[in-house]
């Protein structure tokens, strides 16, 4: 039995007896699974407890409502569960519970009644998209995040790495670092996971735009979905932080969050400024299901979903993220708020969510 499912479909009382299976089994442990295949998505957790109290240990402030549950982008799950789900759940009185994974995975786990969620937070609005207009008509986009590479103090490579990072280096040698065979090189699943394709689009605009030698982003890789390189989004950079990895893909704000030592990329190949969209667009993939997907900015959407347990919840839960102080807790957390850009049908956003839609 799926018991995240029935957490997120069940009553307070069950969410009580979910968040111990599941931090046990996998949402906060910390040690991560290869998810090659992307059939499944990690880091189930339920900031909750029977007596109302949040996961920072703060109290509700009232009686509570129910559950919010809410479907997220991997990245996002340190922030989500640490400090934007304790504070909703204290100002709002609904219990916050989450899901994360690769936002690709996590659409196709609602779209297949796997799971049952209010609200989506996604990298990007494909994922929402792939949904279809039964699940999703609209999203607000807050935030982006510019992809980096975290790497590890314990790596062999920490030095020339620590070089490259204080601009000792020139960023080339992150690049000749990273084909050598005795590099662990990390990253996420590109057919289910935005973060993942984003690091086939980076190497392959790195390239281009930084004049590197013909075949380097394929010497990189090894192969577009090469298996000793693709781990869980959730669970990537536990496996860096234990030292099994020398480096991975990440976006800037997991690496601020985790205290990781982290390459910045020049914005021409980092993904993350929106300004850039027609240059990331020219970066391209073909999927394993056929679709060739083009390279765009890391922008972090929210989502109503029409399916919603309960819509009220969803409600309470859009309109906090896009508040001030829901703004100021991702960006303590290292995004880069941007202007609240509005996908689909602006007319279906519910008026109190509309009143947030304003610049940071």
């Amino acid at each position: 039995m799926n018991k995240w499912k029935v957490g997120f479909r069940g009553t307070a009382v069950a969410a009580v007896s979910l968040s111990a299976l599941t931090l046990a089994g996998c949402g906060n442990s910390g040690t991560g699974t290869n998810s090659g295949n992307g059939s499944s998505a990690t880091g189930s957790n339920t900031v909750n407890s029977s007596s109302n109290t949040a996961g920072n240990g703060a109290k509700t402030s009232g009686e509570s409502k129910g559950i919010a549950h809410i479907a997220y982008a991997g990245s996002l799950q340190l922030a989500n569960n640490k400090y934007v789900g304790p504070a909703f759940q204290k100002q709002s009185g609904y219990t916050f519970q989450g899901r994360g994974g690769g936002s690709f995975a996590v659409a196709n786990l609602i779209k297949s009644g796997e799971i049952q969620a209010d609200a989506f937070e996604s990298v990007g609005t494909a994922p929402i998209q792939a949904l279809g207009s039964k699940y999703a008509d609209w999203a607000v986009g807050f935030a982006s995040s510019p992809l980096v590479i975290a790497y590890s103090e314990k790596s062999p490579f920490a030095k020339q790495l620590d070089a490259i990072r204080k601009g000792q280096k020139p960023i080339s040698d992150l690049f000749t670092l990273m084909e050598k065979p005795s590099f662990h090189l990390g990253r996420t699943n590109p057919q289910t996971d935005p973060q993942g394709q984003a690091f086939v689009f980076m190497m392959r605009l790195a390239q281009s735009q930084l004049k590197l030698p013909a075949g380097t982003a394929a010497k990189v890789l090894g192969g577009v979905n090469n298996s000793k390189q693709i781990f869980s989004e959730t669970g990537i950079l536990s496996r860096l932080q234990a030292g099994q990895l020398d480096a991975t893909s990440a976006y800037q704000s997991e690496a601020i969050q985790r205290n990781l030592p982290y390459i910045k990329l020049p914005d021409s190949i980092n993904l993350g400024n929106p300004k850039k969209a027609k240059l990331y667009a020219t970066a391209k993939l073909k999927l394993k299901n056929g679709k060739t997907v083009s390279g765009k900015p890391l922008e972090i959407y929210v989502a109503a979903l029409k399916t919603a347990p309960d819509g009220q919840a969803a409600d309470s839960f859009i309109h906090f993220v896009l508040s001030q102080k829901g703004l100021n807790l991702y960006k303590q957390n290292g995004y880069q708020l941007t202007p609240a850009k509005v996908w689909g049908n602006k007319a279906n956003i519910p008026g109190s969510i509309q009143s947030e839609l304003k610049q940071p």
